[in-house]
């Protein structure tokens, strides 16, 4: 059922394109393909995560250091065809690796690590974005536009660290799926070549096939940001972003499928993640 859901998802995202194909004849070659790369800081505002049902909430801030300022990038190929059907495929690195030492015994899934013990952390959660709008405003001052797409979380969590009995221990949780996501983009250009953007990319699922999975499990993200830059004519952009970037799920998800899963049983997993970060970022037209 996961599987026929996510390709219903996917033909509707190819019929989307395919329907921006028979825009009207003199329009219908115009294709502007531009690539946009951020380099910036990402500081985490909340982020904490349970693995197991009446387990330990681990807090990466206070207990896992994730307090400190990290590297942020970011990559998109953006097109735009006969004046109006916006296509967009991203690419957004998010994996974080800390180390800490444990203060107290701290049950994660169906390990105890032992207190006073290293405990080495990685929160991967790397994803892939493929968009469509349509742009509904363009009067050569504003743009708005709107529309969905689908994202794939590539999730690697891990807590690698000692048992109570003094035993090499490891947690790991992975996932490879589809989520939906609604989207919407403005943008107020001025005559001087000034600009300024804002971007909201989201989607909250509170049942199951919402979310493109079989299992009740409740899942959000949003990811939403204001650019000011400037336009060097027909060659490219130059901004500043603010960005504010999370999600979470809270639920039981199925059964183990692959080895690299720590657990068999089915497993409650509550997760939220919240970041900010602040990049400069280039366009290439």
């Amino acid at each position: 059922m996961k599987f026929s859901k996510s390709v219903v998802f996917i033909l509707l995202i190819g019929l989307a394109f395919s329907f921006s194909l028979s825009a009207e004849s003199h329009e219908r070659n115009s294709i502007d393909i531009s690539a946009t790369a951020e380099i910036g800081i990402l500081k985490v505002l909340y982020h904490d995560i349970q693995i197991g049902e009446g387990t330990h909430r681990f807090n990466y801030m206070t207990e896992g250091g994730q307090e400190l300022l990290q590297l942020y990038n970011r990559f998109e190929v953006e097109g735009l065809i006969a004046s109006r059907h916006e296509v967009s495929f991203l690419y957004q690195p998010l994996t974080l690796l800390t180390q800490t030492r444990v203060d107290k015994n701290i049950t994660i899934d169906d390990i105890t690590f032992k207190e006073d013990t290293p405990l080495d952390l990685k929160y991967g959660f790397d994803f892939f974005r493929g968009t469509y709008r349509y742009r509904f405003l363009d009067n050569g001052t504003w743009r708005a536009s709107a529309g969905m797409a689908l994202q794939l979380r590539n999730a690697s969590i891990i807590f690698d660290g000692f048992d109570a009995s003094g035993d090499e221990a490891r947690v790991v949780t992975q996932d490879l799926g589809p989520v939906p996501v609604l989207s919407f983009a403005a943008r107020r250009d001025d005559p001087r070549g000034f600009f300024l953007e804002t971007g909201l990319d989201g989607f909250y699922a509170p049942v199951r096939y919402l979310n493109l999975r079989d299992v009740d499990v409740i899942g959000w993200l949003y990811d939403g940001a204001v650019r000011a830059g400037v336009s060097m004519d027909d060659y490219g952009e130059f901004y500043v972003s603010l960005r504010l970037l999370g999600g979470g799920a809270d639920g039981t998800a199925s059964s183990r499928t692959r080895w690299t899963q720590s657990k068999e049983d089915p497993r409650y997993t509550r997760n939220n993640l919240n970041l900010a970060v602040l990049s400069l970022g280039v366009r290439l037209k």
